[in-house]
């Protein structure tokens, strides 16, 4: 999925405007990761490794390839990843391999404040510095961690400059609109996402109203659903996933059940057919990306 580039002249004034210091990062730089833990970055790195596909979509536009020492092994799947046509030919594909990682020798890694503690734990031993990002929920959260990574690799101007752009294209791309729609995502296991989840934050975005989100969640942010409970909310929208883990026809399956279901004919969402499917590199997306997602629902919901 390209990314879009602006004229270098019309960047230099958004950046200049939007972000008046475009100052160079000065080491030791201490800052807080995303367990609140701080964390002593000596100097620049020079070796970076990503082991999320968050970073794997921000370190691609803000560092040279050659300063990459491995991305994710995600990063090549089409379910997961939006970057499989950028991904450069030497930078290695790995998971959270301890011992492949320690031999690639990298400055930093970059994880998920959820990637498994102990395996993180024998990389820090091995005297690798570790930076566990915090998972975002909305587009100000996204914007501060691109900014954060941009700061700790001294690509401060590059992270601005891809902020930048994901204002610009909200501003460009998505459709305003005066009386906003009712949606909610639902699948096959039976749940929606509620106000403590990135879901939310899409669909705010989108202008879509999220009418799950008063609801309470589990600590993944997901609120149980039943037919009964979405006859009586009613929505306008219903969006639902286009790939689930494990089956390839999972999906398809599904949407018929949703669309043929009698007792679900009367539910908006599906008597004026505003069910749409939902690509599942674009529902877990957390990167610059996140727009793409935005412009996605807003425009599958309001494009005539």
């Amino acid at each position: 999925m390209p990314w879009p580039r602006f004229k270098p002249i019309f960047y230099m004034f958004v950046l200049l405007v939007t972000f008046p210091s475009l100052a160079n990062t000065t080491y030791p730089l201490t800052v807080m990761d995303g367990l609140g833990n701080p964390i002593v970055i000596e100097k620049p790195p020079q070796r970076i490794s990503s082991k999320t596909l968050f970073t794997d979509a921000v370190l691609l536009d803000l560092i040279d390839e050659s300063a990459l020492s491995s991305l994710t092994d995600l990063a090549i799947n089409p379910n997961y990843s939006l970057i499989i046509d950028r991904l450069p030919k030497n930078v290695p594909l790995m998971g959270l391999n301890i011992e492949m990682i320690i031999a690639n020798r990298p400055d930093i890694v970059f994880a998920a404040n959820w990637s498994d503690a102990s395996k993180l734990s024998m990389l820090e031993r091995a005297g690798i510095t570790v930076f566990r990002l915090q998972a975002p929920k909305n587009i100000q959260e996204i914007e501060n961690e691109i900014l954060r990574v941009g700061k700790i690799v001294d690509r401060n101007k590059a992270a601005k400059q891809i902020v930048a752009t994901m204002r610009l294209r909200l501003k460009a791309d998505i459709i305003p609109v005066e009386h906003k729609l009712t949606g909610m995502d639902y699948n096959p296991w039976g749940t929606s996402s509620g106000q403590n989840s990135s879901w939310n934050g899409l669909l705010e975005q989108a202008h879509v109203d999220n009418i799950i989100k008063d609801y309470a969640t589990d600590k993944y942010g997901q609120v149980p659903v039943s037919k009964e409970m979405i006859i009586l909310l009613n929505p306008d929208v219903l969006f639902i996933p286009e790939w689930v883990y494990g089956n390839e026809n999972t999906a398809e399956q599904f949407k018929q059940q949703v669309l043929s279901d009698p007792s679900l004919q009367s539910v908006n969402a599906i008597k004026y057919n505003r069910v749409y499917q939902v690509p599942h590199a674009l529902r877990g997306v957390y990167s610059q990306y996140f727009v793409d997602a935005i412009r996605f629902i807003n425009h599958s919901v309001y494009k005539k």
